[in-house]
């Protein structure tokens, strides 16, 4: 549930950190738009001194506030069509840089867990994680009944409260800025919010992982050369996973003579194309952190908790649109983009064309060698989404992975090229897009399923006219541009609540008082002074606000200067 308005006590603390460090970037201008506690700004930090672009002072603000907005912003750097170029370009230098919790933390979450003491599961367990980031913390052990030795994966204490308080205030102000600023209404911040959390919080459940590496496994159409860990199925829960320990190294702290290092770019390739074009079902985020090679040459994908799918579809989709970029045909890019996403306004096709060929343009010579796709889906996505067609993630992470192996398989093989490699798998999905008896199969279903919607629109037809019989039909009115009155109802009532509040302790502290029921606190009854206190205290707050609210619509806007 979204917040309304800064809560006096809910979040408090951690809404004053995060208008300090929003002030401290210089965007007091915003935050005095959105109704917060303006006046005291200045007292909760100094202004960062330096020329910095509004796109770097985003991603400085996003790495003070902490791993759970790095979270996000690394999520959001994979949204080119709603968010602007140069905030992606941003968002992708993120990294979170989080110290490990110490283990007497994690160590009742992991036997929460595992319902039992660590050394009854296991025989040994290092206590020293191998790798700490913003949600988890990796742990080497050894089973005790089967002797395994195993990575043991546990979510950090406390993470999911942290998250759900930093999602809720981020939702309020995404509602607030969309309110207020309509500039930024075309890119619809509340929504992007709310699939931000569906993503984060896919990610907080371990159990997302776990299927996710399991079914890489069973689709795997090379597991003699590429795989994902074994998860250890028992152990398996939402805030812990454990899978099989791999003894491996990322690329470019493997060290291979020029033919083997060819291979295994050869072999990272194959496979992230087996996974896209055959399968459908794709690691989301292979960069080399996420890369290990064994001791005897097969890759190993770890990390599954980003995963992309791509129905058959949209394949269909992505390969008109290669070959569409491929002839420099805009109208064809343009027409292929209105299929792979979703609108909803009226889209100006002369302008997206005119943008789009502006891309093909600039990535001219790549597209002639096939070289950059990523780049080139990544920015065009962009494009579609700057015009308002909106492509579903799968299609961004796609991007995004086109680019992680391609910079990571040149790191092997200076002369590895991706579009040589998925050649091959592309005419196969041609083939099996139009060869002569799949044509004819979903000619054939195409049309049952004409004649089945046909032959129910009857049925569709006289249920409505029942409805419309029985007055079961109603006409929903939404209101728009109320939302600032709403919020003066709201602050109005909150008001009105916290006076009777006030009235109620008055009047019950005078009662106390004058019964002389101890204990005594300066020669009073201490619930009585007590109950004064708050009221008095409360009644600050109440005048406080009132004040507050009249002086920052009064007062003119004030600029600050940008050094």
């Amino acid at each position: 549930m979204r917040i309304r308005s800064f809560s006096l006590f809910r979040d408090a603390v951690r809404a004053k950190e995060i208008v300090a460090i929003l002030f401290k970037y210089r965007f007091d201008e915003i935050l005095e738009k959105v109704d917060t506690p303006a006046s005291w700004l200045t007292k909760l930090a100094p202004a960062i001194k330096g020329n910095y672009t509004l796109w770097q002072r985003i991603r400085l603000a996003i790495e003070e506030l902490g791993p759970t907005f790095v979270k996000m912003g690394q999520i959001l750097s994979t949204r080119p069509d709603v968010l602007p170029r140069e905030l992606i370009v941003e968002l992708e230098k993120l990294r979170s840089r989080v110290k490990p919790v110490p283990f007497a933390e994690i160590k009742p979450v992991l036997e929460g867990e595992l319902a039992n003491p660590i050394d009854e599961v296991f025989a040994e367990f290092e206590e020293e994680p191998v790798a700490a980031a913003s949600i988890a913390q990796i742990y080497r052990a050894r089973l005790g009944d089967t002797g395994q030795v195993v990575a043991v994966k546990v979510q950090r204490p406390g993470i999911q409260k942290q998250v759900q308080t930093d999602l809720e205030i981020l939702a309020w102000f995404a509602d607030e800025l969309h309110e207020k600023f309509s500039a930024l209404r075309p890119f619809d911040l509340p929504s992007v919010v709310e699939e931000l959390k569906k993503g984060i919080n896919n990610e907080l459940n371990f159990r997302i992982e776990a299927r996710n590496a399991a079914l890489f496994n069973s689709l795997n159409q090379h597991p003699e050369r590429v795989f994902a860990p074994a998860v250890v199925e028992r152990f398996r829960s939402s805030r812990i996973l454990v899978t099989e320990w791999i003894d491996g190294k990322p690329p470019e702290a493997s060290e291979f003579p020029p033919e083997e290092a060819a291979e295994l770019a050869r072999t990272g390739g194959d496979s992230f194309f087996s996974q896209i074009v055959v399968t459908g079902f794709f690691h989301g985020d292979p960069h080399p952190g996420n890369i290990f090679i064994t001791p005897d040459n097969r890759i190993c994908f770890i990390d599954w908790g980003l995963a992309g799918q791509l129905t058959r579809q949209m394949r269909y989709n992505l390969i008109d649109l290669f070959a569409a970029c491929n002839e420099r045909d805009a109208a064809k890019v343009a027409q292929i983009a209105m299929r792979m996403g979703r609108t909803n306004r009226r889209i100006d096709r002369l302008t997206l064309e005119k943008a789009v060929t502006t891309v093909l343009f600039k990535y001219d010579e790549d597209l002639k060698n096939m070289d950059n796709l990523g780049h080139v889906i990544f920015e065009l996505i962009f494009v579609f989404g700057s015009n308002g067609v909106h492509v579903t993630r799968d299609y961004t992470l796609l991007a995004k992975a086109i680019i992680s192996i391609e910079n990571t398989s040149t790191r092997l093989d200076p002369h590895f090229n991706l579009a040589t490699v998925g050649k091959p798998y592309i005419r196969k999905l041609n083939w099996e897009r139009w060869n002569p008896t799949n044509v004819v199969r979903s000619g054939l279903s195409g049309l049952r399923e004409r004649i089945e919607t046909f032959s129910e629109l009857p049925g569709d037809l006289q249920r409505v006219l029942h409805r419309l019989e029985d007055e079961e039909i109603g006409i929903l009115l939404e209101h728009r541009g109320f939302g600032q009155v709403g919020e003066t109802i709201h602050s109005a009532f909150s008001r009105l609540a916290l006076s009777v509040i006030i009235a109620a302790l008055i009047i019950g502290s005078s009662i106390v008082i004058t019964t002389g029921i101890g204990p005594n606190l300066w020669g009073f009854p201490a619930i009585g002074v007590v109950g004064y206190l708050l009221s008095a205290v409360f009644g600050v707050y109440v005048a406080f606000d009132i004040l507050r609210s009249h002086k920052v619509k009064e007062r003119p806007r004030k600029k600050r200067p940008n050094s």
